[in-house]
This record gives C-alpha cells, structure tokens and sequence, in this order.
C-alpha cells in the first residue's frame, strides 16, 4: 500500500464519541508538528540486523482535528486497535551488513511522520441532573467498565470507591466524590514511585499523573462509569495522562487529578508563580480545582488512548500487546521495538516537535542529542551531550534540563567550577515540564554536593545533602543519595548519575 493510500486509511478511521454539551472551539490557528524516532551511534551493523519500532498516530478525536501530512520512511502498515481506536505505525528499517571504520563518526537514522492540529477547547458546565442512565447493554459499557491489566475493579478498589460514594447513585456525582478524595489524598511524586497499577497506587496513596489517571479509571470502572486513560504532549515540552469518563447526555468528559491539584493549596509541589505559568499557558484559570473535573487544558496534542493496545504486527507474524504507548518506542511499555544486530551502545527515542520546521537530518540530529540525553550519559558518550547542549542554549538559553546535562558534562570532565555554574544556573531556569523543575530542586542539590566534595568543600557539600534530607522529597532517590554522602564523601570514581 502506497504512502498516500496509509495517509488517507490513517485520518479516515473514526473514534468512540460522544454528545458534547458544549460545541468544541478551535483555540488557536493550526499549529504544525512532526515525531522523530532516533536510531543514534550506529557503530557496527551485522547480517540480518533489522529495527522494528511501533508509535502512535495522534487521534481524530473531541478535543483535535489531526491532517496527517506524511510518514517517512514508508511504513510496513498503519495497525488499527478497534478497542482503543489507536492508530500504530508500524517501521521497518534493514539496512545492509557494513561495519565502520574507527575514524569514522557514528550514523544515525530517523523514523518521523508531520501533520498540522487543530486543537479545539472543550468546555463542560458540569450538572448532575444532566446525567442520564448509563446503557449496561452497550459496547461501550462493556469495553470501559472492564478489568484490564494495571486496572483493576473488584477487591480493595471497589470496597474504596464504594466507601467514598456512599449512598449515591448518579454516575456523574459519584465520579465527582472519587475526584475530591484523589485529590485530597493522593500525593503527587514526579516520576511515580513503586509499581503504576491501580491496586498499589491505591495502597502507596502517591504517584505521578499516568498513576493517578490508572487509579481513577480503576474507581470508576468498578462502579460501572466507563472510564480511560489518555496521554498527551503538551506543545511547549513534555507528556502527561488523565482520564475520561463517558457520562450520558454528556460524552466523554476530561478530569485531570494531577492538574486539579494544582489549583489547590498543595499546589501539586509547585510555587504559586510556576502554577500560574504553567496554567496561563494552557489557558486554565487559578482558585478553582473544580475546573478540571469536566473541561480539557488547552497547548496540547493527544497522543494515544486507552491501555492495552493490541494490534497484528506483519513484520513479526504475531499480536503485539503494549499496556501503553505514549506514543511508542522507549516510552512504551513494554518496550514498543524490536533492535537486532547492531552494537549495544546504540541509542534511540523519540520526540515530538511543534511549530518548528525540522526541514534536514542534521537539525533533527541536533535535536535527538538534547531529548536523548541521558541515553547517550548511560552509554559515555558525553561530548555528544555537550554538543546538543550547546546548540539548545543557542536557542533557549534558560532552559533548566539543557544547563543541568551541561553540569553533567563538565563533572564527567572534571571541570568542577564550570559544573558548579551551571547547575546554579539550572536552579535559576525556566522549566518546560514539572519533572525537570523537579530535578532542579531535588538533584540539582546532589550534583552541586558533588562537585563540593571534589573540590574538597566537605561542608559546602554537606550542606546540599542536608537540605535534600531536611526537605524530605525523594525523587528518584534523591534522599537515600543525599544521606548516602552526608556519611561519607563524593569520590570521583563513584560519578555515573
């Protein structure tokens, strides 16, 4: 099948929808956007070698009206995932056996698809009296009320969400009830903590936003609200989940417990001045948690609906089952490739680009050398690193993850000074996602304590450490590392983060 003939198959497969109370508006002029899958320091490539990768087209769907302008390389073939309504490119790349020469620079190769989004607000003036009986007999009831992997509805689920509804019976008041306790009792930890199934989310009580969103589609389901997850990309960097439900007289209706929490107190972690940009950007007013029970941010694109993706893939003659995509590749999970016979330092990912030409393979080059980072810090090769970070400070010269990468770099080079700037400057920055202001208010602490160690400032260093332990957040073990160098000091031969 020729590419114009997937392209056209692509935007023709319809969705699951429903009635909208309110129209969809489009916000804002078609932005343009493209996904780049990296396939980076190609070294050596035997007989047979073959790259498989699976991603996402970005859905038609209540709140976007995707055009599909074009898929390169050609793919094998758009699988479709009747259940979700997930469209999945499926790539094929076999290249010919060739090993390189020592002095030859590393290859690299893309997979990339463009189209433009028409993003549309979706607004919701939620009234319970406007709920009407949920159709039990329905494929759509059937489909979203039913146990699936990672989200369960018997047991402790369904005595929980029966505990926070009590007595009530409208399905829209009773998806409210489990709404207002995830928000008072859920605790927001960038990057999840312990397994991302509902049941231990539910026990641990803490999670990031793609636990949330498996919890609470677990609370509804298990009282017979249709419920799902979906994942997006928010247009100025970053992905994020959240759920919807499916309410008679309404459709599907977005709730978002992360964002809600936001709009608290708690503020989900973050100062009131980084809640207000992050919310200005994706046009949400402040003071009302209520907001995102019912109406969708703007600034984003949806990538991928739904858990369990199950498509027949022709390159391997089987099914293929991915419990989530985003949109695929190294974000899936499990892994969204298939990699044979190419060297074990390859490094590959994906990412998306918005309102940006990517017009030749050496800006998108340039591009997969910052998003993929800490893939090319796992395998050592850190001048790599320094390049892509000092082409994105050419362009953004405040961006907080490119200034710590930067830090890393100078550490790995024993340029401790030149280090010890740059994640102060990092602290300063501007963060396009909440895990990277994360990063720079919990590691970025650890790497400066480091680098006081190295320099023979035992209490400088001490200091940092002290103030991760005293603040207590432990992203991805920042506080068992923290206290493993309040013992002792930072070697060099130990710097491998």
């Amino acid at each position: 099948m020729r590419i114009r003939e997937l392209v056209k198959q692509a935007i023709g497969f319809g969705l699951l929808a429903g009635l909208l109370i309110s129209g969809p508006v489009a916000v804002a002029q078609p932005v343009e956007g493209s996904y780049w899958y990296a396939i980076d320091n190609i070294i050596k490539i035997e007989d047979g070698a073959r790259v498989v990768v699976w991603a996402t087209l970005p859905p038609d769907w209540h709140g976007q009206e995707i055009n599909l302008i074009s898929i390169d390389p050609e793919p094998v073939k758009i699988c479709v995932d009747e259940l979700s309504g997930n469209k999945v490119v499926e790539w094929l790349w076999e290249p010919e056996a060739w090993e390189m020469l020592p002095k030859m620079e590393p290859r690299h190769f893309f997979f990339h698809y463009e189209f433009t989004l028409e993003e549309k607000s979706d607004r919701f003036d939620f009234d319970a009296a406007k709920v009407g009986n949920i159709d039990s007999d329905s494929d759509l009831f059937k489909t979203f009320t039913a146990a699936a992997t990672w989200i369960q509805t018997d047991g402790q689920i369904r005595d929980m969400a029966r505990k926070i509804i009590g007595q009530e019976t409208n399905p829209g008041l009773q998806a409210k009830l489990l709404y207002d306790w995830a928000l008072e009792n859920l605790e927001f930890v960038p990057g999840g903590e312990g397994r991302r199934d509902a049941l231990n989310t539910l026990k641990a009580k803490r999670g990031d936003c793609g636990q949330f969103s498996t919890l609470y589609t677990a609370l509804c389901r298990s009282l017979g609200v249709p419920a799902r997850n979906l994942s997006l990309a928010w247009l100025d960097g970053g992905l994020h989940d959240f759920s919807e439900i499916h309410l008679p007289g309404y459709g599907w209706f977005p709730v978002d417990i992360s964002l809600g929490q936001m709009l608290t107190t708690y503020r989900g972690g973050m100062s009131q001045k980084e809640v207000a940009k992050f919310m200005k950007i994706r046009n949400i007013p402040l003071g009302d948690s209520d907001f995102t029970f019912g109406n969708l941010p703007d600034s984003r694109l949806i990538i991928s609906q739904g858990v369990n993706v199950r498509f027949d893939s022709p390159t391997l003659g089987k099914q293929v089952n991915l419990q989530r995509m985003r949109p695929g590749g190294t974000a899936a999970f499990p892994q969204g490739f298939v990699i044979e016979g190419f060297n074990s330092s390859l490094v590959h990912g994906g990412f998306h680009v918005f309102d940006e030409k990517v017009a030749n393979e050496d800006r998108a080059h340039a591009l997969a050398h910052q998003h993929l980072a800490n893939a090319f810090f796992k395998e050592g090769l850190y001048d790599v690193v320094e390049e892509g970070c000092r082409s994105g400070l050419n362009e953004f010269s405040d961006g907080v993850q490119t200034w710590i990468n930067l830090g890393k770099v100078y550490m790995h080079k024993g340029e401790y000074y030149k280090a010890e700037a740059a994640f102060k400057r990092a602290q300063q920055g501007v963060a396009a996602k909440r895990n990277e202001k994360a990063e720079a208010l919990t590691w970025v602490h650890n790497y400066l304590g480091n680098c006081y160690d190295l320099l023979g400032r035992r209490e400088m260093a001490e200091a940092e450490y002290r103030m991760i332990v005293e603040k207590g957040d432990n992203f991805r073990g920042a506080v068992d590392y923290a206290k493993k160098y309040l013992e002792r000091p930072f070697k060099k031969e130990a710097w491998g983060n």
